[in-house]
This record gives C-alpha cells, sequence and structure tokens, in this order.
C-alpha cells in the first residue's frame, strides 16, 4: 500500500486535470452545479463496513489506479485527474458505493478498455433520466471519515431544502481532490443531486 501511496502523490504532483463543471449559483458555503456529460473509469464496491476505513476502499482505489497505471488495452499511463468521486448507498448492514476516476479531456472520445473485468468505463450523461447533471455541493477541509461525510451531506440537504430545491439525500456523492500528503487547506466534497422536475 505504501508504494501505491507513493505513486499516487507522484502523479498529483504537478497540475492533475479536473473534471468539468459550471456553477450555476453560489450560496452561503455551498453551490449547484452542472456537470456535462463525461466519461469515468469505476468500479463497483460492496461494503459490510463503513466506506472510507473500509479494506474494500483501498481495494477499489488500486483497482483504478491499476488502469490508470497501464492495466488497460493500450497498455497507456494515463495522469491522475481529480476528484477520486464515490456514489454510496448506505444501509443497515453495511454499504455499496462506485469509485471512480475521470477520464482526462484527451481520452474522453475514446478511453483505453480496462483489464480488470470488475472495472469499468461509465458514462454520467448530463440529461433527466440519469438525474446525474445538477447537484448541489459543499466543500470542507480534513481527514473526514464516514460520520463526518454523513453529518457534512446532511448540513447540505438542510440548506438546499431550505433554498428550494428538491434534492436526494440517496445516493451520497463524495469527492477527494488531494494527495495523502497534503495536510493544509484540504479539499473534500459532498453532492446531493438535484431531483429534476
Amino acid at each position: 500500500m505504501l508504494l501505491l501511496l507513493v505513486l499516487f502523490i507522484n502523479s498529483v504532483a504537478g497540475e492533475s486535470e479536473t473534471a468539468p463543471y459550471q456553477v450555476l449559483k453560489e450560496h452561503d458555503g455551498w453551490e449547484e452545479r452542472e456537470f456535462p456529460t463525461t466519461k469515468w473509469i469505476s468500479t463497483k464496491v460492496v461494503s459490510k463496513e463503513g466506506v472510507q476505513d473500509s479494506p474494500e476502499h483501498s481495494k477499489a482505489f488500486r483497482k483504478l489506479f491499476n488502469y490508470i497505471d497501464g492495466q488497460n488495452s493500450q497498455g497507456l499511463k494515463i495522469p491522475m485527474t481529480t476528484p477520486v468521486t464515490e456514489k454510496i448507498f448506505l444501509s443497515d448492514s453495511g454499504s455499496n458505493f462506485t469509485m471512480s476516476f475521470y477520464i482526462p479531456s484527451n481520452l474522453q472520445n475514446n478511453p483505453p478498455l480496462p483489464k480488470d473485468s470488475t472495472v469499468f468505463i461509465e458514462e454520467r450523461a448530463a440529461n433527466k433520466h440519469v438525474h446525474w447533471s445538477k447537484v448541489v455541493s459543499k466543500r470542507f477541509g480534513g481527514r473526514p471519515d464516514d460520520a463526518e461525510y454523513s453529518i457534512q451531506a446532511e448540513e447540505l440537504y438542510l440548506l438546499a431544502v431550505r433554498a428550494g430545491l428538491d434534492v436526494s439525500i440517496i445516493p451520497r456523492w463524495t469527492a477527494g481532490y488531494d494527495a495523502p500528503d497534503v495536510v493544509n487547506n484540504r479539499r473534500n466534497e459532498v453532492w446531493l443531486q438535484i431531483r429534476s422536475s
């Protein structure tokens, strides 16, 4: 795992490309966003525990890192991007989540295929059927655990509802933008999807 962290740190030491979005409206401490249609490399996980500290979380990251490290149909080394997202469905028996890396813009039209059968190319389409394109987002710092992400998501939900938005608490999205060695001014986010009318 240490080697994986070193590789991750080295890959994000330069300027990483960030998945595109448009800010529709800024609020006090949160914002409304719209995402274009984009492709991500993803893997689905079932965990009997939470998300952040579960062994499955590290395994999922490793699978996605292996893809960008050359374990793909073209043997291509792909730069690390931001954010690393997790689409999470929580239940009393654990959690189901999908971890994803944004595929760089120069590969969006024709990304190399993964060699691992548990890894797949996911297209997040900007249309009302997928309910993906518009979200509310809240940014915060630190190194959050599952409990902190839940607190932030609940706060965001209340803020959005008070502003008159129809948002869904399920699924909950998390987004991380920093390498493990970043100590100060870390960027973490929770996203909740705005229901289409």
